[in-house]
């Protein structure tokens, strides 16, 4: 992935960021090692605003749509109290196992539930207004469905993040599908009067949103 900004920005953002746990350093280093889009790895700048939204929104019940590794998930679960839940999705059995071998090792895994399969039909099974916060960061093409989705379980005053709204800046030129689908989703917030968002420039765009 094409940065937004310089690395050495990226890099300068991280240092003055508060370090994550150790287990989550090792996910982070075992997942470049051994994961072959280890780009899409969350890290540590957009991993660490997670956890504290998570916090400072008061969130107990939290969607993770696309767990990856799991650093998304579990930064977050370190975000909630411990009656807090986050249940994360993932469609690939190779993807989940390397995440919960990870979820086991963490102080809060037994804050994540794991659902394997797409996670359009993981929010469908979820009822309304039942959820406080959502992290959408999975294939672009379904991210109006995961938005609209995303509204129906979220109760008023809830938080959407999307990642990857910049889509390492392709979003001024779209050409490909994936382009197109994530400026498709960017115009469909912004003309969105039932919800207050602002998008924020760290690392690839991320669009936070508040249901009204």
């Amino acid at each position: 992935m094409k940065l937004f900004f310089p690395e050495d920005l990226e890099r300068y953002a991280q240092e003055h960021t508060t370090e994550p746990p150790e287990y989550l350093r090792e996910l982070e280093r075992e997942t470049k090692a051994k994961m072959a889009a280890a780009q899409m790895l969350t890290g540590t700048v957009e991993g660490t605003l997670l956890k504290m939204l998570v916090g400072i929104s008061g969130a107990k019940m939290v969607v993770d749509v696309g767990t990856f590794t799991g650093y998304s998930a579990l930064m977050m679960a370190e975000g909630l109290p411990d009656d807090g839940e986050v249940v994360t999705c993932e469609i690939s059995e190779e993807n989940a196992e390397f995440a919960r071998s990870f979820i086991a090792k963490s102080p809060n895994g037994s804050k994540i539930s794991l659902r394997l399969g797409h996670a359009l039909e993981t929010l469908k099974s979820l009822p309304d207004a039942s959820v406080d916060f959502v992290f959408i960061d999975a294939d672009k093409i379904c991210y109006a469905a995961y938005y609209e989705e995303s509204l129906r379980i979220l109760r008023s005053g809830g938080l959407i993040a999307v990642d990857n709204v910049f889509w390492s800046g392709r979003v001024l030129e779209p050409k490909d599908k994936d382009t197109r689908a994530i400026v498709a989703f960017n115009e469909r917030v912004k003309n969105d009067d039932t919800v207050e968002k602002v998008m924020l420039s760290v690392r690839d765009g991320v669009y936070l949103i508040r249901k009204l």
